[in-house]
């Protein structure tokens, strides 16, 4: 069984610009450490999601003050995740960002775009369909950059 990070490396072996790559570097750096041998079962995939989340982060604010992924500090990360914000709101306002900076988030061969519309699926209750029998405890619900983001502050004490 693959690992988070095994799944990060495989995010980042896709290419992209140099800061995405920096940012991917610096955003590993961070998680290695706490989730050494986290496997992708069960809430893994959240994790590694919200990991890109911050690998997502870290481009957007160097990008923007022109300063290294290593300079971005954690309250500059919770800013961006500003916890008042709607989903959608949110979604809206770091897609506006990374088209500012030259993606075309129809654009599927580009590497951050790529992980982006993995990041940022949103994930719904069934519906119709539910009910108490439906085992809640091995669902997610809402989009894995965000969910992600908050399991990996609350549950390994990650930040920068």
């Amino acid at each position: 069984m693959s690992t988070v990070v095994d799944r990060l490396r495989t995010w980042q072996a896709a290419g992209g610009p140099d800061l995405w790559q920096r940012s991917w570097d610096r955003a590993i750096s961070v998680v290695e450490g706490p989730l050494a041998g986290y496997e992708i079962r069960l809430d893994g995939v959240v994790i590694a999601e919200g990991a890109a989340g911050l690998a997502t982060a870290l481009y957007i604010l160097s990008a923007e003050h022109g300063i290294d992924p290593d300079q971005v500090v954690d309250e500059q990360v919770r800013e961006l995740y500003d916890g008042e914000m709607a989903g959608e709101e949110r979604q809206a306002l770091w897609e506006r960002r990374l088209a500012a900076l030259g993606h075309d988030l129809t654009d599927t061969c580009d590497p951050v775009v790529q992980v982006w519309t993995i990041i940022t699926h949103t994930y719904t209750t069934p519906g119709a369909a539910w009910d108490d029998a439906f085992d809640a405890s091995m669902t997610r619900w809402g989009r894995g950059y965000t969910d992600g983001m908050t399991r990996l502050r609350t549950r390994f004490g990650i930040s920068l």
